[in-house]
């Protein structure tokens, strides 16, 4: 249980009750005695103790000299996994010359500090001690912090039956993590080793490219000549206009081979088989053990609309699912767990309930009757249909948000689907000519319409209509990015503008800001707006900080710059 007191520093540091960063070491003793108390209470009927008692009382953790001389042992206040060190401090008077007491040193943990903290917990930490430190952290949150949660996390019940924990600390939890970070590291190296082949591929394409490109350039410069004598050009301006586009070719040639690479992030066409398989077992399964003929799983979000990649879950929709057994996620969750599917996470709590498990190694996550994110999805494979330059812009756009830090709708940034609606209508209505239609603005005839939640959706379902208009459009993606980053960075006006993918516009604001809650008649500060295009009040990007949108506009300003002259890595900061 050496690692206890590196957890307990961590979540202490996730809530500020110290002033000015400080933390007692007489409270930290009293939250190793809590902890003590627990190990107790749970094994009273054990004739043996618990180790986090042995560990606790041998190290005398639970008095404040025991903690304060067990501390100054460290080395240096250095800790296995806790990111700083904890020195013990004390100044012998403060400014009005009242004794000081012991403390340590506790600033909140950045991202980064959070995340390799908790990826070393899963990977380094016993399994023994996970669902122990889980089962202390929940107790010692509802009984010494005052329900506070500290550096955050839902509980769950452990895989010790009946026993409560926080689900990022327990043994399964951390399992499925390990297991994941595994599956991501072989989907890394399958793709740089598909990299690898691809830039063979194109150093031999590009030998025979430029035999034809040499005698394409012949060809080219004769047709020139010919145009600047009937023209009667000057020779000087045929000149420059002539080097200029060569310049362009050559500058927007290299950013689409680049876009080409990113694209071999896309899942392969055996994930997505995997994946639809999996959907027809899923809704098998739920029959058979519902006896509802008419329950359906529906498949959404990124697999659903094509823009998945090597990393993507799979989320699945069930719809017209009954359940006796209390809330239905739960009912969902234990036909799951019965019929092999496991192990089983629920987040009962969330906007929208889920249940979440890994099968086929691939991570899933299914909600109940969620009609409105498969019309979403849908909507979105429609127009990434239409033209192939979609998916290639939509992958750089994705890695430049990524790598400018500004992709992350939990973080108040852009969400990859904030992001999306910012594609599509860039392609409607900002490049000329269009290179998209607006699917949802088509005559009567051409319109499949549905009703959810009270909500029209509909939209022209065939986009193989619309495939010779974006024909017309001859830009290349490397050209497209480039004009995509200068418009979001220089000319979209974020605090007066709105993305209105509806109706395929940008246009000033249409929609009044709403209230920030029930009690709070204050309009919500919308410093982004990108609609729904089936939602017509939803703001998408509605969480996106104020001063965050600075940054987002920033970010593009940035990478539109760099790629004007064609420095890919610093706009992709590789």
């Amino acid at each position: 249980m050496w690692v206890l007191l590196d957890v307990i520093l961590f979540e202490c540091a996730g809530y500020r009750e110290a002033q000015n960063d400080r933390y007692l070491i007489r409270d930290l003793a009293i939250a190793f005695a809590h902890a003590r108390t627990m190990f107790i209470i749970n094994h009273r009927t054990n004739n043996l103790r618990h180790p986090g008692d042995v560990y606790i009382q041998h190290h005398k953790l639970h008095t404040p000299l025991g903690l304060r001389e067990y501390m100054r042992q460290l080395q240096r206040g250095n800790h296995a996994y806790f990111p700083y060190p904890t020195p013990v401090r004390c100044s012998a008077v403060d400014a009005n010359g009242n004794a000081q007491e012991d403390h340590v040193s506790l600033p909140a943990c950045s991202s980064g500090e959070v995340t390799d903290f908790l990826r070393n917990y899963s990977e380094n930490v016993p399994n023994a001690f996970h669902d122990d430190i889980a089962a202390v952290v929940l107790y010692l949150r509802n009984n010494c912090w005052r329900n506070r949660k500290g550096s955050g996390g839902e509980s769950a019940e452990l895989s010790v039956g009946g026993v409560l924990g926080v689900t990022k600390y327990s043994k399964v939890h951390n399992a499925i993590k390990r297991r994941k970070a595994g599956r991501q590291q072989a989907r890394e190296f399958e793709r740089q080793q598909a990299a690898a082949r691809h830039r063979q591929q194109l150093a031999q394409e590009e030998a025979r490219r430029k035999a034809e490109k040499q005698k394409q350039e012949r060809a080219r410069k004769e047709e020139e000549n010919e145009a600047r004598k009937a023209r009667a050009m000057d020779v000087e301006t045929a000149e420059k206009l002539r080097l200029q586009q060569l310049i362009d070719d050559a500058r927007y040639g290299s950013i689409t081979r680049y876009l080409e690479e990113l694209k071999l992030q896309a899942a392969t066409e055996e994930t997505r088989q995997g994946v639809e398989t999996l959907r027809k077992n899923l809704e098998t399964t739920l029959r058979a053990n519902t006896h509802l003929e008419n329950l359906e799983v529906c498949l959404f979000g990124s697999f659903e609309s094509g823009l998945s990649t090597l990393t993507s879950d799979a989320d699945f929709t069930v719809y017209n699912f009954v359940s006796t057994s209390g809330k239905l996620i739960h009912g969902l969750a234990g036909i799951l767990r019965a019929a092999g599917y496991g192990p089983i996470t629920t987040i009962p709590s969330a906007r929208v309930p889920i249940v979440s498990f890994v099968k086929n190694n691939i991570s899933c996550d299914m909600s109940i009757n969620q009609p409105m994110g498969v019309f979403n999805s849908q909507l979105i494979r429609a127009y990434q249909r239409i033209d192939s330059r979609f998916l290639g812009l939509w992958f750089g756009l994705r890695s430049l948000a990524e790598k400018h830090g500004i992709l992350g709708g939990n973080m108040r940034y852009l969400s990859s689907y904030a992001l999306t609606m910012m594609l599509i209508v860039f392609l409607q209505d900002v490049t000329t000519p269009p290179i998209l239609p607006r699917l949802q603005q088509q005559g009567a005839h051409r319109m499949f319409a549905s009703l959810v939640d009270g909500l029209v959706c509909a939209y022209d379902q065939k986009p193989r209509n619309y495939t010779a208009l974006a024909s017309k459009n001859t830009k290349s993606e490397g050209q497209l990015l480039t004009e995509f980053c200068q418009y979001f960075g220089y000319t979209f006006d974020y605090l007066k503008q709105e993305v209105n993918p509806r109706f395929g516009i940008i246009r000033n604001r249409s929609v009044a800001t709403p209230p920030r809650s029930n009690m709070d008649t204050r309009p919500k500060d919308w410093s982004v707006c990108i609609l729904d295009p089936f939602i017509p009040s939803r703001n998408v990007a509605g969480n996106c900080r104020h001063n965050h949108a600075a940054d987002i506009q920033q970010a593009f300003r940035s990478a539109g710059d760099a790629l004007k002259v064609c420095n890919i890595d610093k706009a992709f900061k590789r």
